[in-house]
């Protein structure tokens, strides 16, 4: 690319020069001005390191002294049939948009899919780059945002969904990671726009195919106008050779009501972060975690709320379960900006140690300047109720089912309310599979 000014010295760390050098090869376009800046303060800012706030529990340092190449275009063998959960059954009215390494596959017959607008990033960039822009800034130099800034520098193309009326099939996008090297990266970008009243139920499914699979630097924004809702789920089931780190950013208008679930059943590094802006009197957010640490996975989940107006809600619920050597975070915060009276907020974590070397930290926080508002919060970890466990083998039960019956109800407070009933099967399968005593698990589904 040929930037209007030239770029920030290069850095000394490989990975940040490999960055520059991707960001010198792209091919300018109508996004160039904000790129570059993008670049230049991701360039300054550099990777976040366990100093800065919301990264204390996550260590990079190993992905620093790589050097990065982009992800090819398309995966070697194409998408295997079997790459994904199940997450819509056997339903024909649903639909399913790919997109591999961040590029998409649109649909024929003029880009609707019940209900949607769909079009590639590409294309709303080249034919109306403003309403592209809308949704791009302003930039944020906060440490919860830093690969958000990468990912908007970098990112090729991507899908723009506009829902644009009752839509009652849910959508899945798959996200298919297959990398022709082991130091490659992709840039999945999505952009959703509820229309006003409008509704839906879509579901980002991130999975990986092939030997390599690419470092992923995901980013999807959801904008809900005035009276939207939208159910969302972000399921991440890579292997464990797989690093993921994802963003996603909520603006909600008046009357809106997003309902957002983030499953974390694979990979081996998973960084989710959520940022959500309760923009206008009404919004509604209900924010629930289901985290699952297996093996040596490290999975830190980020949630950051913002209410901005008066007479909003956000609920946070989170479940995170922690076995082997593997470790667990869930940071969680809510802002209560002045004027914001009688905003309501809840949180909490709950979780559950299933073996003695694995670890979970849970860290909600409140933020408050306004009067009249209703927050709590709450967070707990440890095993297994032992008078629970005691009263379920006095009624007959051996320790293998009692065990399992606890662990399975631990999750009931996320599962039950997915709409999605296929998804909702289909996760609890996966998930089981990871869990001791998996078989005695199935018997009570």
């Amino acid at each position: 690319m040929s930037p209007a000014a030239p770029l920030s010295a290069l850095p000394q760390s490989a990975a940040l020069r490999s960055f520059a050098a991707q960001w010198k090869s792209r091919d300018a376009d109508s996004l160039a001005a904000l790129r570059q800046e993008a670049m230049q303060r991701f360039l300054k800012l550099g990777l976040p390191t366990t100093h800065d706030e919301t990264w204390r529990y996550t260590d990079l340092r190993s992905l620093a002294a790589r050097s990065f190449v982009d992800a090819p275009r398309a995966a070697a063998d194409g998408i295997p049939a079997d790459a994904s959960l199940p997450l819509l059954g056997d339903s024909l009215r649903a639909a399913t948009l790919h997109m591999v390494n961040g590029h998409p596959t649109l649909p024929p017959a003029g880009g609707s899919v019940e209900g949607m607008e769909v079009r590639s990033l590409r294309e709303v960039a080249g034919l109306d780059p403003a309403t592209l822009l809308r949704f791009l800034t302003p930039l944020s130099d906060a440490d919860q945002q830093r690969w958000g800034l990468l990912n908007t520098a970098l990112f090729v193309d991507g899908l723009y969904l506009k829902i644009t009326g009752q839509v009652q099939a849910p959508l899945v996008i798959l996200h298919v990671a297959s990398g022709d090297g082991a130091d490659n990266i992709a840039y999945p970008r999505v952009i959703i726009e509820a229309a006003a009243g409008s509704s839906a139920t879509i579901i980002e499914h991130h999975v990986a195919q092939g030997e390599h699979t690419p470092l992923i630097d995901s980013s999807t924004h959801l904008a809900l106008r005035q009276g939207a809702q939208l159910e969302h789920y972000r399921v991440y089931s890579t292997g464990a050779a797989a690093t993921h780190v994802d963003s996603l950013n909520i603006h909600q208008d008046k009357d809106s009501r997003c309902r957002q679930f983030t499953v974390v059943l694979g990979g081996g590094l998973v960084r989710t972060a959520l940022e959500a802006h309760l923009d206008q009197p009404g919004a509604s957010l209900d924010s629930n975690s289901l985290l699952v640490g297996h093996a040596d996975r490290h999975v830190d989940c980020v949630n950051i709320v913002t209410h901005g107006a008066p007479d909003t809600r956000s609920n946070q619920t989170a479940r995170a379960i922690a076995g082997d050597s593997s470790r667990v975070i869930f940071n969680s915060k809510v802002i209560v900006n002045a004027g914001a009276a009688h905003a309501q907020s809840q949180q909490s974590c709950r979780g559950l140690l299933l073996s003695p070397s694995a670890e979970i930290d849970t860290r909600p926080q409140l933020e408050i300047h306004a009067d009249e508002v209703k927050c709590a919060h709450g967070a707990t970890t440890g095993r297994l109720d032992p008078d629970m466990l005691f009263y379920m083998l006095s009624r007959g039960l051996d320790r293998d089912t009692a065990q399992s019956l606890l662990v399975y109800a631990f999750l009931a407070d996320v599962l039950t309310g997915m709409s999605v009933v296929p998804a909702r099967a289909a996760i609890e399968n996966a998930l089981i599979a990871q869990l001791p005593d998996s078989q005695t698990l199935r018997k009570f589904r």
